[in-house]
């Protein structure tokens, strides 16, 4: 190896750890702002929050990313001058955040098998009733605690932003959205429910794709772990489909028809929330994601139509039948129809 390719390597190793490095003290460093053990900002007013909901791997982190080029909106770690950081508020505000709010990694409820951090095992059926709670739930506290966090984030970064909005992909509030609304009621919070085809979805969360699938195969078989993945797809629909009656502002996307249609369903959801559309908002070659950043640009430019493709392509046909037995009902209900093997 000559000198020029080493030094090309070193700064490529270089760059990607102060890259990462960079990311968590975006992540992290509100611990170090005297403002948020402090209420200077509770009078911050909080309109029209939006929260994107739905399973980990299902196109949340793309929407989020696109929403958070926009001017006005503001996420948990920064504004569309950094809009392609940490974006859960449920995990970046985690240790301030009550259980209830929070619950995935230093919170998460305990379990001898389902080891946190949980993306895909949260709502199995071991675990979801203690991961969900209702409108029953709400009260004065967690009220108060929800909204400080909300309004700290606003000050910080949207203090001279005239009409700041606020956007989360905290995926474990799809099982706490009438809860969210009920704190947030007088703010009018928007919910933006984003699904996935169960049959490549669940799939691929089994086979490693989500982080607590892929530490759970040390000790369970594929076959144990697309339980689980459909146990969690089918709870989540269902708190979606409890819930979304008592919710004011509800909208359904598919991640499928985004990916297919990126302008329209685009324009749809800024209708929906209010937020003007811009085209520069959507993925574009010219654009550079912001330095300390995760996930780079498989999930940015350019957008992919056809991310089903290989699991569907794989998957074998009992796992069709499994998923079909606890799921078909709702799958065919949000447009998913049984896969017919080739």
């Amino acid at each position: 190896m000559d000198w020029k390719n080493f030094l090309s390597i070193f700064i490529h190793f270089i760059y990607k750890k102060t890259d990462r490095i960079y990311y968590l003290w975006k992540r992290n460093n509100w611990m170090l702002h005297p403002l948020s053990y402090f209420s200077a900002f509770k009078n911050v007013q909080i309109k029209g929050p939006i929260f994107l909901l739905g399973n980990q791997g299902d196109g949340l982190t793309l929407l989020s990313r696109i929403l958070r080029r926009h001017s006005f909106v503001i996420s948990a770690t920064g504004n569309s001058q950094y809009w392609a950081g940490a974006d859960e508020m449920a995990n970046v505000y985690e240790p301030i955040l009550p259980s209830e709010l929070s619950g995935i990694r230093f919170k998460a409820p305990k379990h001898h098998k389902f080891t946190p951090p949980r993306s895909w095992s949260y709502a199995c059926d071991e675990l979801i009733d203690k991961y969900r709670k209702t409108e029953k739930d709400a009260n004065k506290y967690l009220e108060q605690k929800l909204k400080k966090i909300i309004g700290f984030v606003l000050y910080r970064y949207g203090k001279y932003i005239s009409s700041p909005r606020f956007v989360d992909k905290s995926q474990v509030y799809t099982v706490k959205m009438s809860l969210i609304n009920e704190l947030l009621k007088d703010c009018n919070p928007y919910f933006i429910f984003v699904t996935r085809n169960p049959y490549a979805s669940c799939y691929r969360a089994a086979i490693g794709k989500a982080g607590d699938m892929k530490r759970y195969a040390k000790f369970m078989s594929l076959d144990e772990r697309i339980k689980i993945c459909i146990e969690h797809w089918i709870n989540s629909i269902k708190c979606i489909e409890e819930d979304k009656s008592k919710v004011k502002n509800f909208i359904h996307i598919r991640f499928e028809d985004f990916l297919k249609f990126p302008k329209e369903i685009l324009k749809k959801i800024c209708d929906f929330v209010k937020l003007e559309y811009s085209d520069d908002m959507l993925p574009q070659s010219y654009h550079r994601l912001p330095f300390g950043v995760r996930f780079k640009n498989e999930k940015w430019y350019p957008i992919r139509s056809d991310v089903n493709k290989r699991y569907l392509d794989e998957i074998y046909s009992k796992y069709i039948d499994m998923i079909y037995e606890r799921c078909g009902k709702y799958a065919e209900l949000y447009g998913y129809n049984r896969p017919i093997l080739k």
